[in-house]
């Protein structure tokens, strides 16, 4: 039960501490010594992919919207 209860104070150290959360992961995933680093670049990797699909995806439909959908 005692870990119970340490992990849900890892999980709301981590909502409150984004910022702290996300350089203990990156220095984490440098590392490489943890069973988590495949994951944790993998997700770097689609969050970083997603981000510049979505700019694209804006760009694509402001210039078709804007040139009259033709």
């Amino acid at each position: 039960m005692p870990d119970l209860q340490e992990k849900a104070r890892d999980i709301a150290h981590a909502l409150e501490h984004p910022i702290e959360t996300a350089k203990a992961l990156e220095h984490e995933a440098e590392e490489g010594r943890s069973a988590r680093t495949p994951l944790i670049a993998v997700t770097g990797v689609t969050l970083v992919l997603a981000a510049i699909l979505a700019i694209m995806l804006a760009i694509t439909m402001t210039l078709y919207f804007v040139s009259g959908g033709n």
